[in-house]
């Protein structure tokens, strides 16, 4: 049986890549389709960002959180666009005037939250391979929210690898960016 061969894109063919009905990342020179969110999914991002933006305003911090639309280049050929992400203020800016047409950072994130779609291919990708490659570009914190398994898995840099936390229940999420923060994983949850 023949095999399809699968086109390898560019960095730069991916950014002109067109597509507006699904959101997508490039994997190794693949375009990868994310999967719709389910309610669920979609509802805890939009809790998170209120709840952070809200705490990044009370706290006077120069951060901006985006709840996606923002790419996050991992590799050479790879692009990921992160449930949430947060950047310095001063990031956001230089991005905006360096590149108008397109919100791809190259610089490390402050924080980066993965919310895991069902299946087995995308707990791979949000657990395992979305972990190696912002660990590799020295991204400071990644959570990974986890519906199915009603857990938050904490992912602090320490030196070139993450230190890992998971927290369930009425557990309070501890965040170095956000320390005072305070959140369950129940929380998030029980919407």
């Amino acid at each position: 049986m023949a095999q399809t061969q699968v086109k390898k894109f560019t960095f730069a063919e991916f950014l002109d890549y067109n597509t507006e009905d699904s959101r997508i990342e490039l994997e190794e020179g693949e375009i990868i389709i994310m999967p719709a969110g389910s309610p669920l999914h979609i509802q805890i991002i939009r809790f998170l960002f209120t709840i952070i933006e809200a705490y990044i305003k009370a706290n006077n911090l120069p951060l901006e959180i985006f709840p996606g639309g923002i790419g996050v280049r991992t590799g050479i050929r790879t692009s990921r666009e992160p449930d949430l992400c947060i950047l310095h203020r001063e990031d956001w800016e230089a991005l905006r005037k360096q590149n108008p047409l397109s919100a791809v950072v190259e610089r490390p994130p402050l924080l980066v939250i993965e919310v895991v779609s069902p299946g087995a291919v995308n707990r791979e990708r949000d657990y395992h391979t979305k972990r190696r490659e912002y660990a590799e570009m020295g991204i400071p914190e990644y959570w990974i929210i986890d519906p199915e398994e009603r857990k938050v898995t904490i992912c602090l840099l320490v030196g070139q690898s993450y230190e890992i936390t998971e927290v369930q229940k009425q557990t309070v999420i501890r965040s170095n960016l956000l320390p005072k923060l305070v959140l369950t994983a129940e929380e998030l949850f029980d919407l």
